[in-house]
């Protein structure tokens, strides 16, 4: 089997601790649709204000016939419309997060406790020849945070990208119909986006599973140490033990260090990259606006449009350095569940009582 089918059948194992959440899943999926919709509606207060209560824009038809039921007129009645709304969609959008964060710890935590079972099940099933070639602080350190890559693997594989394809198709047709050329300036920095995350995927991943093995073999030490303290207090080994403490701990910073240098390039690229391409789409809306094409409340709302767009585009587009990170945790956790090393019964053997 090629490593694309090795890497498909390992996430499909994890994903059926995620499927058997499918409730609350639907839940976040009808969470993520309504937030979609908030985040279209959310610049257009600040376009009422500009261009119609500030500007000399002409009011549509249905505009002004809800502005004649307000009890003012005139511009406070736009202001206070503006006013009203940007409250009303900032409570919406606290509500939606809210909801958005309880159907997570609810389906994340559960499939997360059902994995490390699953996990402290083979463990106990596995032979002692197993166990021997690993060590106590390894084997906890993939039960209780290695456990979690079905956690993150619910929101790189089925919840993000479901939400980031929602936000650019929903936002980028609202915004074409604003202006297609800035619509096109704005998706134009995706090549780049998706060239900087093929380029440090592998890295991310190197070096995130050197900063597992560093901190395994701490939690090793630390374990092998405090289930030995008679011999240690016997030899007086303290003193050399807490300057091996201070080796491994030294190591695992260096390494944590490194990871977080080359995880910060990574975000300095990407926002660089932001940067520049949001500054070239400013350029060219001032100049449509200057010209009379497009109005200084739709420039905003189509800026606040770019952000949204860029943000769902980033994260369409580091799922693969995100899957490379997350493959660490992955192996370990399905090396343990695929080891095929169990305690053999003799012939005959029957089976212990069971205990209350």
């Amino acid at each position: 089997m090629n490593t694309f089918g090795k890497q498909t059948l390992k996430y499909r194992r994890l994903l059926k601790y995620s499927l058997r959440q499918w409730r609350a899943l639907v839940v976040i999926l009808l969470l993520t649709v309504a937030s979609s919709a908030v985040t279209l509606l959310q610049p257009w207060p600040l376009k009422v204000l500009v261009d119609y209560a500030l500007g000399k824009s002409i009011v549509s038809q249905s505009l002004g016939s809800f502005l004649n039921a307000l009890p003012v007129a005139g511009t406070t009645a736009l202001i206070l419309l503006a006013s009203i709304a940007s409250i009303a969609l900032f409570m919406m959008t606290s509500l939606l997060e809210a909801g958005f964060m309880w159907g997570w710890a609810s389906c994340g935590q559960r499939a997360v406790h059902a994995l490390a079972g699953d996990l402290f099940h083979q463990l106990q099933r596995l032979s002692l020849l197993f166990h021997s070639k690993r060590t106590v602080g390894d084997s906890m350190s993939r039960l209780t945070g290695d456990a979690y890559c079905v956690y993150t693997s619910m929101q790189v594989l089925l919840i993000g990208p479901g939400q980031h394809l929602l936000t650019v198709g929903t936002v980028g047709v609202v915004a074409w119909h604003l202006d297609p050329w800035l619509t096109a300036l704005t998706f134009a920095i995706a090549p780049l986006q998706a060239g900087g995350a093929l380029f440090y995927g592998n890295r991310l991943k190197w070096r995130t599973a050197q900063n597992r093995k560093a901190l395994s073999d701490l939690v090793s030490f630390v374990h092998q140490t405090l289930t030995t303290i008679p011999m240690v207090e016997a030899l007086g080994a303290e003193a050399r033990n807490v300057r091996r403490f201070q080796d491994l701990a030294d190591d695992a910073v260096k390494r944590s260090q490194t990871g977080t240098l080359l995880a910060s390039s990574y975000g300095f690229m990407n926002g660089l990259i932001i940067t520049i391409g949001t500054a070239i789409v400013l350029f060219a809306g001032a100049q449509r606006v200057a010209a009379g094409v497009l109005s200084v409340g739709s420039l905003l709302v189509f800026l606040a449009y770019m952000r949204a767009l860029h943000g769902a585009s980033q994260g369409l587009l580091t799922t693969y350095a995100s899957l490379k990170i997350l493959d660490v945790s992955t192996d370990r956790v399905v090396e343990i569940l695929e080891a095929d090393d169990p305690v053999q019964n003799a012939a005959g053997a029957k089976p212990l009582p069971v205990l209350p």
